[in-house]
């Protein structure tokens, strides 16, 4: 299959649109897992625990910020409401990091449909996304970065 299609451009524009709920000053990030008919099996987006204050002083402190946070993708498969065996996962603005890669190898996700990182993000994430890619590349798991999509 040819990438993008009219499928991976919906999706992609809907984790973009969902990842513009988190309240992350940085980096918001959006995750939506879709079965192979094309439903929505959940959305996620990067934010603090159910009932965990969203506190600036806590999103503001890097450390302490990604020591509390969930990422959209293992959000997205904490609230998904259906099996995500078999399931694709758009992430948006760039791939999951190793954490996340290895929730969704574990959930049974099959593709991983992601925008290239713009060159600062593929900068900072670079250790990251090497190792996610390593990752499902062993499980099996198909990943397509979608190059030329307007990441902003």
């Amino acid at each position: 299959m040819t990438r993008p299609d009219k499928w991976d451009i919906r999706f992609i524009g809907l984790a973009k649109h969902v990842s513009q709920w988190s309240k992350d000053p940085s980096t918001q990030v959006g995750a939506v897992i879709v079965d192979q008919k094309h439903r929505v099996i959940s959305l996620g987006f990067n934010g603090f625990a159910r009932g965990v204050r969203d506190l600036a002083e806590r999103l503001e402190n890097r450390e302490m910020k990604y020591d509390m946070i969930i990422h959209a993708e293992r959000n997205a498969v904490l609230f998904a409401n259906a099996p995500v065996d078999g399931a694709s996962v758009y992430v948006w603005p760039l791939l999951p990091c190793a954490q996340c890669a290895a929730t969704l190898i574990q959930a049974g996700g099959s593709e991983i449909v992601a925008p290239a990182a713009d060159s600062d993000r593929a900068e900072r994430w670079a250790a990251q996304i090497i190792l996610a890619r390593t990752m499902f590349e062993e499980a099996g798991i198909k990943v397509f970065e979608l190059e030329n999509y307007p990441v902003n």
